[in-house]
């Protein structure tokens, strides 16, 4: 979320924040490892970052291609991308601004802190979609205390850039969250996601 100030301490006074999640996963397993970054070691990885999307140095560790939506899914990404570059000013055309904005996600869109979530195990896809699990959980968590997050895929298109700035030597970065305080004035906190009618995405038997 773009302009979401800095608060005083989020990470020190809520560290049970983070720890919300541990009945997400069904056999309790807790296939996950977050890695929190903050102050001096959270410049240092913007710093990474920037310089690894400017070599295009990609490295990920779930793959990832547009061909996976499906033709009803990529509508739905276009509808939201469309309101959301709307409320930025940006013309639909306009990619050099498409990808300016692009890029401040990994500044985390001013977010004091961005946590990693990192898949244990053999990192398939079974306890990749428990760390989801979780995930949503942890969204939820921050809400309840008044913390405005993001999750951000693009954040895992450079996993080797991460797991070297952060000293992570095991699991396979399944995402980014950045969070902190909403700045409620930027334009881009009041897009709203549309969502797919019940029936589309649900059916019930019996």
């Amino acid at each position: 979320m773009l302009g979401r100030r800095a608060g005083p301490g989020e990470v020190g006074e809520h560290p049970e924040v983070v720890g919300t999640g541990v009945q997400a996963d069904a056999l309790r397993a807790q296939p996950w490892r977050v890695e929190v970054a903050s102050g001096a070691t959270r410049e240092r990885l913007v710093d990474a970052l920037r310089a690894a999307h400017a070599a295009n140095r990609i490295s990920v560790d779930f793959p990832h291609s547009d061909d996976m939506y499906s033709e009803v899914q990529q509508a739905r990404r276009a509808a939201f991308g469309a309101g959301l570059y709307g409320a930025l000013g940006i013309a639909p055309g306009d990619q050099a601004s498409r990808a300016a904005y692009n890029e401040e996600s990994l500044r985390f869109y001013g977010a004091p802190h961005a946590a990693f979530l990192f898949v244990d195990g053999d990192g398939g896809h079974r306890l990749a979609s428990d760390v989801g699990a979780y995930l949503q959980t942890l969204l939820l968590a921050m809400t309840a205390y008044g913390v405005a997050s993001c999750p951000q895929g693009l954040l895992s298109f450079y996993a080797d850039t991460v797991r070297a700035e952060l000293g992570v030597g095991e699991g396979r970065l399944l995402v980014g969250v950045s969070f902190g305080y909403a700045d409620e004035s930027a334009p881009v906190n009041r897009v709203t996601a549309g969502r797919a009618p019940l029936d589309e995405v649900t059916t019930f038997h019996g």
